[in-house]
């Protein structure tokens, strides 16, 4: 809840603050509370010191780039076929992740996504970014490449500085939820804070994928871009969402392809002015007569269905499951995974597969409720009064 302002100009006065400090200090509130009352009026570093518990120094050491190992990184293979590929994961340490969980409490959870992005905001649902292009004739759906790490902590500064905070904490805050790294053609301008030399570094930091605060930024960081393909979209009768980083146009009946290309070469240029690189390999254009999938629901029809190859891959993992020849043990085994990893792995599909498809989705339960997991295993409770995640 925002302090009262009047309160704060009174109180600043009896303590023999600064008239000019209080009166930017109130500016700082009043832009806050423009965006949403309910924001934490952030007004300073060490204001954030004391809201985070986590001593002064040691954020400006944060913003400095001058603690180690701030993050855990690990590389996760992506499927792609042909090659290898990898994706960066960055973990935040316990301090970090303490700080970047503030933020997203008490500041990023009252900002607003674009109406077209169905990703990372309370209540969004791939289903219903799927379901806004059901009945379609013709579909375009673009990836953007290594989302996260293409915004840069200028972008991110940006963001905070549009939600009403003022221009060094929003820098600072930005540093809080990038993470350093020497990567080519990343030069941090030199001349960005001179005054500051505590803060200059030799590159530019960019937003990680695994820190909590990525996925909410990154809907802010995307927020003009999304208006610019929605009205790129409306103007030709289209449609447009977005989900993360993959990005779906869709055309009825009175289409023509000519308009899809037309559209198509609006888009990649659009996204190339804003600095994403849309991954060619995943652009596709599907019409009349192909397979419209988004999501990896198919969309041809009045509302989503699950594609053959979700059904025969859950279907395949309760033949193995059941089977006296296999069961969970084996079937684990040979999935590299333990028991608890490939029930937690199929007992998520089959709830995507109720979100989708329920009378689908509750007949793949019974059986799945039929396989003979192991005893004594509490983490293992399907029983008739279980709560499931529909995120696992």
């Amino acid at each position: 809840m925002s302090p009262n302002p009047q309160r704060y100009l009174k109180q600043g006065r009896r303590e023999g603050v600064a008239e000019d400090t209080l009166q930017n200090a109130l500016a700082v509130m009043e832009r806050l509370r423009a965006t949403d009352p309910r924001i934490t009026p952030l007004l300073s570093l060490r204001h954030l010191s004391d809201m985070t518990g986590v001593s002064y120094l040691h954020l400006r050491d944060l913003v400095g780039r001058r603690v180690r190992r701030t993050y855990k990184v690990f590389y996760l293979r992506k499927r792609v076929p042909g090659r290898t590929a990898t994706r960066m994961i960055c973990k935040p340490n316990s301090t970090l992740l303490s700080i970047q969980q503030w933020i997203v409490r008490d500041i990023l959870r009252f900002t607003r996504a674009h109406g077209s992005s169905y990703a990372f905001h309370p209540g969004s649902r791939p289903f219903e970014a799927a379901e806004e292009h059901c009945g379609c004739k013709w579909l375009f759906k673009v990836d953007l490449q290594d989302f996260f790490h293409t915004i840069s902590e200028g972008r991110v500064t940006q963001v905070f500085a549009e939600i009403g905070f003022n221009r060094l904490l929003s820098f600072e805050l930005a540093r809080l939820v990038t993470v350093g790294c020497e990567r080519a053609n990343r030069p941090d301008p030199t001349d960005r804070w001179t005054k500051i030399p505590y803060y200059q570094t030799t590159s530019e930091g960019f937003l990680p994928q695994g820190a909590p605060t990525s996925p909410m930024i990154s809907n802010l960081v995307m927020h003009r871009t999304d208006e610019r393909l929605a009205d790129i979209a409306a103007a030709s009768g289209m449609r447009y969402s977005r989900y993360a980083d993959d990005l779906a146009f869709s055309g009825g009946a009175d289409t023509s392809r000519a308009a899809m290309l037309r559209l198509k070469r609006a888009v990649l240029r659009t996204l190339n002015e804003d600095g994403f690189t849309p991954n060619l390999r995943k652009t596709v254009l599907r019409g009349p007569g192909t397979r419209r999938i988004v999501l990896g629901m198919l969309v041809d029809g009045d509302k989503p269905r699950l594609s053959r190859e979700f059904k025969d891959m859950i279907r395949l993992h309760l033949h193995y499951l059941t089977s006296p020849d296999h069961g969970p043990a084996i079937h684990a085994l040979r999935r590299r995974t333990s028991i608890s990893g490939i029930f937690h792995h199929v007992r998520g599909l089959i709830s995507w597969a109720e979100t989708v498809e329920k009378e689908y989705g509750a007949n793949a339960l019974a059986q799945f409720r039929e396989v003979d997991w192991p005893p004594l295993r509490p983490d293992l409770d399907f029983g008739p009064d279980a709560e499931w995640d529909e995120n696992e």
